[in-house]
Formats: C-alpha cells, sequence, structure tokens
C-alpha cells in the first residue's frame, strides 16, 4: 500500500478535509484489493477494461449510484495522482453513472422536526439542546461543530456569529438565530469546567462526531424518526429555498464552493407538488 500512503500524503498537501482524505484513501484501497484479486499484474499494468469491470463490480453490489459515484470520483482521482507521478504511462478513469432517478428530499418534514426538537427540549439537557438547535438554525456540518471553540463565538442579546472552519480551510462567518443564540448561552451557563477550549465537552471531554450522532439518534429513536446531522442541514436549506432566500446567500451561509452544491435544496418534494395544485382556482 505504498502507493495509498504516498497520495495520502498529496491530498494532505491539497488542503483537502480529514473526512475527504479519509473517503479517497478508503475507496483507492478497496480498488487496489479488487484489482489485486483478479490479477497478477501491477497497478503499472491497469487497463481501461479493468476499470470497465471495476464499475460492474460495484453495480452489482448493494451501493447507491450516488454511493458508487463517489466511489468512481476518489478512484478517479487516485488514478490522476498515479499518472502524475509516472507510476502509469496512461492516465485512465472511470464514467460516473448517470443517475436517473428523481432526487428525494433528505430532509425531516415539519411534523417530524417539531416532534424531534420538542423530545430533546423536555429533557432540559441544555448540552442537547444547543446541538440541536446550532445545527438547525446554522446548518453547519458535524465535523464544523465539535470544531467549533469558545472564542469562535461571538454573542450579545440582540445578534450573534459563529466564524466556522469549513472545507478547504475556508473560514465563514454564520450569524446565530435568536433561537441558536439563547440554547448557546444556557448551556455555557451549566457547561462543564474544562482547559480544553472546544464549546461541546462532555464527560470525557470534547464531543466527537460519533457522539454527536449518537445523541441525535437516541432522540430520533424515541419518536421513530431516522435523524443525522446531515439530515438537518437538508432540513435547513430546503426551507430557505422555500422562503425565498437568494441561493447566493445560503451558498454562503453553508459553505458552498460550488453553487451547483447549494442547488440540491431547491429540488420540488411531493408535498410542494400537492400544494401547488390544491389551491388551484379558475
Amino acid at each position: 500500500m505504498a502507493y495509498t500512503k504516498a497520495f495520502e500524503e498529496y491530498l494532505k498537501g491539497q488542503d483537502k478535509s480529514i473526512n475527504t482524505v479519509s473517503c479517497y484513501i478508503r475507496d483507492a484501497k478497496a480498488f487496489i484489493n479488487w484489482y489485486n484479486n483478479r490479477t497478477d499484474y501491477g497497478l503499472d499494468k491497469l487497463i481501461e477494461l479493468d476499470l470497465v469491470e471495476y464499475k460492474k463490480y460495484m453495480q452489482n453490489g448493494t451501493d447507491s449510484i450516488i454511493t458508487i459515484n463517489r466511489k468512481i470520483a476518489s478512484v478517479n482521482a487516485f488514478l490522476a495522482w498515479l499518472h502524475r507521478e509516472g507510476k502509469v504511462e496512461k492516465e485512465l478513469s472511470i464514467k460516473p453513472i448517470k443517475n436517473k432517478e428523481t432526487r428525494q428530499y433528505k430532509g425531516l418534514d415539519d411534523r417530524e422536526l417539531r416532534k424531534l426538537r420538542a423530545e430533546i427540549h423536555r429533557t432540559g439537557d441544555k448540552m442537547h439542546i444547543a446541538i440541536i438547535e446550532i445545527l438547525l438554525g446554522t446548518g453547519i456540518r458535524v465535523s464544523e461543530l465539535v470544531d467549533l471553540k469558545l472564542d469562535d463565538i461571538e454573542m450579545t442579546d440582540r445578534k450573534g456569529k459563529i466564524a466556522v472552519l469549513g472545507k478547504g480551510n475556508a473560514l465563514r462567518g454564520v450569524p446565530l438565530n435568536k433561537d441558536v443564540r439563547k440554547a448557546i448561552g444556557e448551556y455555557l451557563e451549566v457547561r462543564r469546567e474544562s482547559a480544553d477550549n472546544h464549546l461541546l465537552i462532555g464527560q470525557r471531554g470534547s464531543l466527537n462526531r460519533n457522539a454527536i450522532n449518537l445523541i441525535l439518534k437516541k432522540y430520533g429513536d424515541r419518536v421513530g424518526i431516522a435523524i443525522t446531522p446531515h439530515k438537518l442541514r437538508h432540513t435547513l436549506g430546503y426551507k430557505l429555498v422555500r422562503e425565498g432566500k437568494p441561493i447566493t446567500t445560503i451558498q454562503q451561509i453553508f459553505g458552498h464552493d460550488n453553487i451547483q452544491s447549494t442547488n440540491i435544496y431547491t429540488l420540488t418534494i411531493e408535498k410542494d407538488k400537492i400544494e401547488a395544485l390544491e389551491g388551484l382556482e379558475w
């Protein structure tokens, strides 16, 4: 796996996030393992037919088209790096799969959100309340939430904002609405004393992303709702679009380099179509 070690160093030098690097390396290793199990040749003997077979192999599995295309993007990045480094003679790539399926809304509907928020607020756990209000009220990624430090927060009674270090080490400011300010303020009053400057401190120190996932899952299981931090991000993005907020404003809030990433929140769901036609009068 010498190639993947060198590839990993290259990715880190490109200011890729830890999660992105981890994903690329995992997908590259999966490809190399598949290739080594079917041939005695090294990667320098890789041909286009191998890539066609690998694509078929993935399509015969259980992964969704979105997941397969993500893996393809990782492998293509690895193949391009191999060519630049002179490890392979010709730059090869795998064509992504055309997704003809209708995109599905990945957030919560209003009823689900009300149930989940009420369940968390009912416990009175100030840290857990802060977690859902920050995620829902700012749309930040779970990795950005666990990295949030006390020094990143500016708040008064009337306004507030957080400094968020996003993908590609891009720094952006995200305003805090009154619900988020209230949740953070009440949590800070009971926050555990710690030399650690991270905002979210548990019994064993600062929380990691897995801890956030488990906290949300606990409440989701109680009310029968499948919930993740990313679902809350989608919920906010979709709500902002429905309320007519400019797509460029949403792009800056969410920290998207490309506005095409923001456009995923503009899809029309079945409920929208029903509401559009239900009140129609001629």
